[in-house]
């Protein structure tokens, strides 16, 4: 019974795709925080991804990166090299300001900035880099 109700839920939120996402990523940083830390445990897109601050993901807080890779010749910003850039990794975020889809941050983890380092990625990708 347990495991019929889990593969209902599942399919359920895969059906229902964006809904789900939302409910995942929609928390919200600590009052006037300047900064936070936690893992990014999803990328929503090229230039946007969520940082944990609990195990509940409605604790999850959507940040668009400040420093989002620029689109590449006519191409948007890759998700594939965000999510190789960033997902699994502790960040620190420093909030630079809102915008209207909400919170606009400089997320730094071990390796260097996040949104640097997907740039760099996507202008590898592209084929535009080259000795």
């Amino acid at each position: 019974m347990m495991l019929r109700a889990f593969t209902t839920a599942t399919l359920l939120a895969l059906a229902l795709g964006g809904t789900a996402r939302a409910a995942t990523c929609g928390g919200e940083p600590p009052a006037d925080a300047a900064e936070f830390r936690g893992p990014v445990l999803e990328v929503l897109d090229g230039e946007s991804l969520c940082v944990a601050l609990g195990a509940d993901p409605s604790s999850w807080v959507p940040v668009r990166l400040a420093d989002a890779p620029m689109k590449v010749s006519t191409a948007p910003a890759s998700r594939g090299a965000l999510m190789a850039a960033s997902f699994g990794q502790d960040v620190t975020c420093r909030v630079t300001g809102r915008d209207q889809a909400g919170l606009v941050a400089q997320c730094v983890g071990d390796r260097g900035s996040v949104g640097r380092l997907s740039q760099a990625a996507d202008v590898v990708k592209a084929g535009l880099a080259w000795r």
